[in-house]
């Protein structure tokens, strides 16, 4: 942005500007803690390398109900108490859909608000996150554990952004 526009802006462009890089630093951040290789950003919890355990649904390109089951009971029990599902949206969705042979949805009080209490999977709670994958071959769609043992962030404090006057100062930027 040019010195001139910050200068002739209508509004605080400035201010703009930090908000909109402060929005994209946190999805940023959030999908290397999903995702993340460990070289350059943190190792997410979803990274093969990580040491963390998966569970096979049994199908493929699929979610089963079965499948779901036996990613809540394979952690340890220690992880149990505290334990919450993440997915994104879609696998959610895919979630919601599975039935039983009789065609009646497995899941269908997932989404009930009752008395303010939370929507929960089997009576654990579920985060959507965006950057978890979808359902798909060769995918982790559903994450299972007590992630606040399991995952630690250690994040700096009084993060800013600053406006860099100097080094595109001959540009006019």
């Amino acid at each position: 942005i040019s010195q001139a526009m910050l200068e002739d802006s209508a509004f605080d462009l400035e201010s703009e500007m930090s908000e909109e890089f402060g929005t994209q630093f946190a999805k940023a951040e959030g999908t290397a803690f999903v995702s993340g290789n460990g070289v350059g950003r943190p190792q997410g919890f979803t990274d093969s390398t990580a040491g963390v355990g998966s569970t096979n649904s049994g199908n493929g390109t699929a979610l089963t109900a079965n499948g779901i089951i036996d990613l809540m009971f394979d952690i340890k029990s220690d992880y149990m108490n505290n334990a919450t599902f993440v997915m994104n949206r879609d696998t959610f969705g895919k979630v919601l859909q599975l039935e039983d042979t009789e065609g009646q949805k497995i899941f269908v009080n997932s989404m009930s608000y009752v008395n303010g209490a939370p929507a929960t999977i089997m009576g654990k709670p579920f985060i959507l996150a965006e950057d978890m994958a979808s359902v798909g071959a060769g995918t982790k769609p559903i994450a299972y554990g007590d992630f606040s043992r399991a995952y630690t962030i250690v994040d700096r404090v009084n993060l800013s952004v600053m406006r860099d006057p100097y080094s595109q100062a001959t540009s006019g930027n």
